[in-house]
């Protein structure tokens, strides 16, 4: 119940400020473009999805009285819920963040926005290649950059 707590208060701080709610709406985005990615790769690689399970399970010497197969529909359902909720809460710190930048500084937002879907490629775990999962992830944070920078644009016009 705290945890929701918490993230209630943290969606709240979107309606605080307009960059911040540019962001919340760039990380939505972003998280959903990453969430239709990891979607596609788990559907597709089923097979790498049990054996990285059963991986796990040997290394940590645990098992799960749960079959794989419920197991891997749970990640089917749950994994782009928590990916979008995740994303739009980084979006928000980041417009947070970005508020304090000058109104011109587009390519500094662009740049920090793919940086962030960098580092995002780099600690996301799933079973695809590496380098698809960076690429996406940086695409998603430039289209969260880009999302941010043409909300605050119509907020500076009003």
């Amino acid at each position: 119940m705290k945890t929701i707590k918490i993230i209630k208060k943290i969606l709240a701080k979107r309606k605080e400020s307009s960059s911040a709610n540019a962001g919340f709406i760039g990380g939505c985005v972003a998280g959903i473009i990453t969430a239709i990615f990891s979607l596609i790769v788990l559907i597709l690689n089923k097979e790498l999805f049990f054996q990285e399970l059963a991986l796990a399970m040997n290394k940590y010497g645990f098992t799960i009285p749960i079959p794989n197969e419920t197991i891997w529909i749970l990640s089917l359902v749950v994994t782009p819920p928590v990916i979008i909720l995740i994303y739009s809460i980084v979006g928000i710190f980041m417009g947070l963040f970005f508020k304090r930048f000058e109104k011109g500084n587009y390519i500094i937002i662009l740049l920090l926005s793919a940086a962030v879907g960098a580092v995002w490629g780099l600690i996301t775990n799933l079973p695809a290649n590496r380098l698809s999962i960076i690429i996406v992830n940086i695409s998603a944070w430039l289209t969260f950059g880009i999302i941010f920078l043409v909300f605050r644009k119509k907020v500076e016009l009003k």
